[in-house]
């Protein structure tokens, strides 16, 4: 088992590197572990506006959510290692040519996955609350506390999006029907408790200072684990399917979009096709949906505690659903493989828009479905009249963003510092001042709406800014699966 996860484990740094460089593996780390003491060092002044159990609350949440999306559903991404890099082969893209039992190397995956972030955060999240103990002192007993609940914590998001992508994985497609009741043991907690952070029992841990809820979440890491395990099937045989008549349809539809560009109007069939022939639907709904779930859920058990002195309302969830749908720009990159591509009389400016008005297609009907739903469950169907129109700039907005610094190789932007960086400032800060915007509208009313549309007017403007440089930016780069065009 050891030489699996040590293989795992050359293979993930070999991956990272071969996108960037060894140095930026470190970049991350540093800034957790800076931030982290900086964080534990500021504390007295942020008690000001928050409580501690808010800022634990705030914290654990998010390792849940990290863990939840770095954690098995990962492993369902042989599919993109086999399309984006070619010639580059890894143990995950195949299982079934390897002399081990699949289910020992998914269980070795995740084993791989919780020591390389173990490494990549919650060792450096660590070390940064260690580093504090200089300036201000903590009990050992404490520390030892805080920091298993963290730990623990992380490990039940991994766990649990173990869980679920093995039942993803089965032939059997019913079985996604009883993925709402892999949540069933922590809002079991939280009921049993009469706690709302109960979903979430290691919070209970630090407010307690007992260890039992740290030790009820590592058990029912385990129980999530063992599941996995054995609900995974392996590869599926036959994942593809047959659609006969299929293109001619799809190229008829294609028709309206493009009515005489007859190359464009190709390749959005070709893409069209391989999202019903691959099944990829199935990833792409599920990597959109299942966090959005998730966190809509936690918003909710989060918006009844009267302690929490924020409200949620629709254009926070327009600013959400905005950020999450780049999702589908990433898996609609992952389905080809590139080279193929070279052969034909395209060029990465043609694909790549293509793309992106295939992300357009599904996403914001989408956007548009969720964020009509949450105005019903919140009763403030009013602030439609303000999130529709945030939808409406901010997907294609986060669209045009991932593919003029991205591509087609989409990877680059968890392997490249240089490109996450340049994404964090032109996405991350304009959805983090509409969501303070949206924090405000009920004590400042007018100027959160002004604010609001003048951030509206600058993604219009900056959609039609980048949609004019997407040419000039990838016109000279090849259509190479490898990535190599783009690090070039």
């Amino acid at each position: 088992m050891w030489n699996l996860i040590r293989l795992f484990l050359l293979e993930e740094l070999r991956l990272r590197r071969s996108f960037s460089s060894a140095l930026s593996l470190l970049v991350f780390p540093e800034v957790i572990l800076l931030g982290s003491m900086c964080g534990y060092l500021f504390l007295p002044q942020m008690g000001n506006s928050l409580t501690t159990s808010q800022i634990h609350m705030g914290v654990l949440g998010s390792l849940f959510m990290f863990g939840v999306s770095m954690g098995g559903i990962a492993f369902l991404g042989k599919e993109f290692i086999e399309r984006s890099l070619g010639p580059v082969t890894m143990l995950a893209a195949s299982v079934s040519y390897q002399p081990v039992h699949e289910k020992r190397m998914y269980l070795a995956y995740f084993l791989h996955d919780l020591l390389f972030y173990m490494f990549l955060v919650l060792g450096p999240m660590t070390g940064g609350l260690l580093l504090g103990q200089i300036v201000r002192p903590m009990e050992a007993g404490r520390f030892l506390l805080i920091t298993a609940a963290q730990w623990s914590t992380f490990l039940l998001g991994l766990s649990l999006s173990m869980l679920v992508s093995s039942m993803i994985n089965r032939r059997g497609r019913w079985i996604l029907l009883l993925a709402p009741f892999s949540m069933a043991p922590l809002v079991t907690v939280q009921i049993l408790t009469g706690e709302v952070k109960g979903f979430l029992p290691a919070v209970l841990s630090i407010e307690t200072g007992s260890w039992a809820f740290i030790i009820l979440t590592s058990l029912l890491a385990v129980v999530y684990t063992a599941f996995g395990v054995l609900l995974f099937e392996g590869a599926a045989k036959g994942n593809r399917t047959s659609s006969p008549g299929s293109f001619r349809r799809m190229m008829a539809f294609s028709r309206i979009l493009y009515p005489s560009d007859h190359v464009s109007r190709a390749l959005l069939a070709r893409e069209m096709l391989s999202l019903v022939r691959g099944k990829a639907y199935l990833r792409i709904s599920f990597s959109l949906l299942f966090p959005l779930l998730v966190i809509s859920g936690m918003i909710g058990l989060i918006s009844g505690m009267e302690e929490v002195p924020v409200r949620f309302n629709v254009t926070f969830f327009a600013v959400m659903i905005s950020f999450f749908t780049i999702s589908i720009y990433t898996h609609l990159t992952n389905m080809d493989f590139l080279d193929f591509d070279q052969t034909l009389p395209v060029d990465t400016p043609r694909l790549i828009r293509v793309k992106i008005r295939l992300y357009l297609m599904l996403s914001l009907p989408i956007a548009f479905m969720f964020l009509i739903t949450m105005s019903i469950a919140t009763g403030d169907m009013k602030g439609l009249l303000f999130g529709l129109p945030l939808v409406l700039v901010a997907v294609p907005y986060m669209g045009f963003v991932t593919a003029y610094l991205t591509g087609l190789w989409t990877n680059s932007l968890l392997f490249d510092s240089s490109v996450f960086m340049k994404y964090m400032i032109f996405t991350v800060l304009p959805l983090m001042f509409s969501t303070i915007l949206s924090f405000l509208m009920t004590e400042v009313l007018l100027p959160s709406i002004i604010g609001i549309a003048a951030i509206i007017l600058m993604g219009v403007a900056a959609v039609f800014i980048i949609s004019r440089g997407l040419d000039s930016r990838w016109k000279d780069v090849p259509l190479s699966s490898s990535g190599s065009g783009f690090r070039n």
